[in-house]
């Protein structure tokens, strides 16, 4: 070798020229470290100084655990961003990942993620400085019900023309209807959900307590409200019912407030708005719709089934049952397998919510093309696999019959399935949805701190019709 040129100068030209040659091609692995080391007889540390001036000039991407491969480095390349909200670490982990993988296998353009979180700064507050100064992101994740919303702002760019049908018939009806909003689809759902209740499978046998097995053998209220006497007479555990797999209810605690309380109005008779989604008095005040919340509030304030407070680290290991969404079921089976699922106790009737978080077009793209492109492959089979392993429920019809787990032996799964089919609704399509849940998320807390169901109702009525009056009614001009 030439002395007055460092090895690992060495080195890196001579993977600079193999690259641009195109004896490696993006997306390439290149050998380990220990096989250069053995091949080129060169130490750890000159190997691993060649591949950092490799990395900072572009030409490759370490990723821990997977080796190290070619990037492309096409100048004319286009950079898409995208807005991600992951619920959890493992879902952030998974859009790192695939985000990656398509950056490493696309010739045509590549995608940066930034992910935004509802703590610190709400999640409205960071999309609307973005719109407004012009600086939105081609893609965005959005929770389904918030769609109409920002589809009205004309933030967002419908999926009408750039995504073929047979590509949108590969998804589940009630994901398509989530996403669509006067006529025009503006949202993919990635993920699908419910509300069950998680329970303790060693204790409810012990205690004999009738463990339904479909959600046409759910329990009613009333036999739900003896399961929980029961246990409340019988064990030691502070709640016979965690709320929120023990995150409690808070006025703050964003769409989880109306997505476990609305369903208990809907199996009572109760509504919302009317049929026009032009008022609310009359129906989310109504005499059915007031009941509904006056027993979900004597759950909490009168028989203290149910907590306010934040008991988290009670679940999974110390727990009896826990009203919660799958993905807390498939995060934890595999810690504690003594979990199981029931489905949604009925009323009256039996109602169950659904609808998740999904992918949008922005409206300030510049490459719609590119963007559908992109969601195309985040729908793929291979990543929804994935994905779904984590949430538990698939959006593509398809999956339904390749992974094991959905088979017809998943009886915890079969329930879920059961639900989505038969008794779910879609929460209100308006884009006055965000303010009413917001509404409803106060007069929910109050309510279960023992303030009176038919005021905090008539109040949160008043407010929602006032907005709707402030804003025209959200008529299209």
């Amino acid at each position: 070798m030439n002395t007055r040129t460092p090895k690992y100068m060495l080195i890196k030209n001579e993977f600079v020229q193999k690259i641009e040659s195109g004896y490696y091609r993006p997306g390439d692995l290149i050998p380990s470290d220990n096989e250069l080391m053995r091949t080129l007889n060169v130490s750890k540390s000159t190997v691993t100084q060649a591949l950092k001036c490799l990395e900072s000039e572009g030409y490759i991407i370490r990723q821990q655990g997977k080796g190290t491969f070619v990037t492309d480095r096409s100048k004319d390349k286009i950079n898409l961003s995208i807005y991600l909200c992951p619920m959890e670490d493992n879902e952030k982990h998974f859009w790192v990942s695939l985000i990656e993988q398509f950056n490493l296998t696309s010739s045509e353009f590549s995608v940066t993620p930034t992910f935004l979180t509802n703590d610190k700064v709400p999640l409205r507050d960071s999309l609307l400085q973005s719109f407004t100064s012009g600086n939105a992101p081609d893609i965005l994740s959005l929770d389904g019900p918030d769609v109409p919303y920002w589809a009205y702002m004309n933030s967002l760019l419908p999926f009408d023309g750039y995504m073929d049908s047979s590509f949108l018939s590969s998804f589940l009806s009630p994901i398509v209807t989530q996403g669509t909003y006067q006529g025009k689809l503006y949202h993919l759902g990635y993920t699908e959900s419910t509300l069950c209740i998680l329970y303790n499978k060693e204790l409810f046998h012990s205690l004999g307590i009738r463990i339904p097995t479909s959600a046409e053998d759910a329990w009613s209220w009333d036999e739900f409200l003896n399961v929980c006497h029961t246990i409340q007479a019988k064990t030691s555990f502070p709640y016979p019912l965690l709320m929120d797999s023990g995150r409690g209810l808070s006025p703050k605690s964003g769409e989880w407030n109306s997505y476990a309380g609305l369903p208990f109005i809907v199996q009572n008779n109760g509504s919302f708005f009317n049929d026009t989604l032009t008022a609310t008095s009359g129906y989310i005040n109504s005499p059915a719709s007031v009941a509904a919340m006056n027993w979900l509030g004597e759950l909490f304030h009168k028989y203290h089934y149910t907590h306010v407070e934040n008991l988290s680290a009670h679940f999974p290991e110390h727990f009896a049952m826990s009203l919660s969404l799958p993905s807390a079921y498939f995060q934890s089976r595999k810690r504690n397998s003594n979990i199981g699922i029931i489905p949604l106790p009925h009323g009256i009737k039996a109602a169950s919510p659904h609808g998740s978080w999904g992918l949008c077009m922005s409206r300030q793209t510049q490459y719609p093309k590119e963007c559908c492109e992109f969601i195309r492959y985040v729908f793929s089979l291979q990543n929804q696999l994935k994905i779904s392993q984590l949430t538990g429920i698939p959006v593509l019809k398809e999956i339904y019959d390749v992974m094991d787990s959905f088979q017809a032996g998943s009886g915890n799964s079969n329930i879920l399935f059961s639900q989505l089919r038969n008794t779910s609704f879609t929460r209100p399509q308006t884009p006055a949805y965000p303010f009413f849940s917001k509404q409803f998320s106060y007069a929910f807390y109050n309510v279960a701190m023992g303030a009176d169901a038919q005021k905090e109702m008539d109040h949160l009525a008043q407010q929602v019709d006032d907005h709707l009056y402030r804003h025209n009614y959200y008529q299209q001009s």
